[in-house]
């Protein structure tokens, strides 16, 4: 597993893109992204956590920026062999913002996490977006993540009045955690050589839990 500091992430070839989320904001973050697609792997946009209007409009400004051919992934009704195959050979696999964060977190587990985990370890690039993002930590507000970047609790939308306060009650919940508030705008990305860049405005805060920063 892939280390720097306090961050650790799940080991495959490919990049890890923690977006803040507000895909208005993030061509630039999409585009660094799109940089470490291989050539002609599709883009593949998990939309459970939102709905799939907004994730159509985001896979037609990729378009826009260049990016292969996308297409949507329904992993609530679609069944497991589609959600796994579809997932599997994407180059991009997009996990989308939006209020849904239980749903998305369902959906996942099972074919869905199947497809994303073979596609990250033959070098695709897998990015969350807002909640997308959040749900890669390893702790949420009410539910526990998937764990792909080990022990974080992971904040999107941190320029957001209370988000700083709720990274505080969870790491209050979870001292021998830390947090990554990530900005609207602004990007954390990991990469499979333990590579960590900051993307976008830049905007990343790494706050510490109480027993993890007095651990020796």
């Amino acid at each position: 597993m892939p280390q720097a500091n306090v961050i650790r992430w799940r080991d495959g070839a490919g990049w890890l893109v923690l977006s803040g989320g507000d895909t208005s904001d993030t061509g630039d973050i999409e585009a660094d992204a799109l940089a470490y697609v291989h050539a002609g792997d599709p883009v593949a946009y998990v939309w459970a956590a939102g709905d799939v209007e907004t994730a159509d409009k985001h896979l037609t400004a990729l378009e826009d920026l260049g990016a292969p051919t996308g297409y949507l992934v329904d992993v609530l009704t679609e069944d497991d062999d589609t959600i796994r195959r579809e997932l599997a050979h994407a180059g991009l696999v997009l996990i989308g913002d939006g209020p849904n964060a239980r749903g998305l977190r369902s959906g996942l587990l099972g074919a869905a996490l199947d497809g994303i985990t073979a596609a990250f370890e033959r070098g695709a690039v897998v990015m969350g977006i807002g909640q997308g993002a959040a749900i890669l930590g390893s702790f949420m507000t009410g539910q526990a993540g998937i764990g792909w970047v080990e022990g974080a609790i992971i904040v999107p939308h941190y320029d957001q009045d209370d988000a700083p306060a709720r990274l505080r009650e969870l790491l209050q919940q979870h001292p021998e955690a830390y947090g990554l508030g990530i900005a609207s705008g602004s990007a954390l990305a990991l990469g499979p050589s333990g590579e960590v860049e900051a993307w976008g405005a830049g905007k990343v805060t790494v706050t510490l839990g109480r027993n993890l920063s007095t651990r020796k």
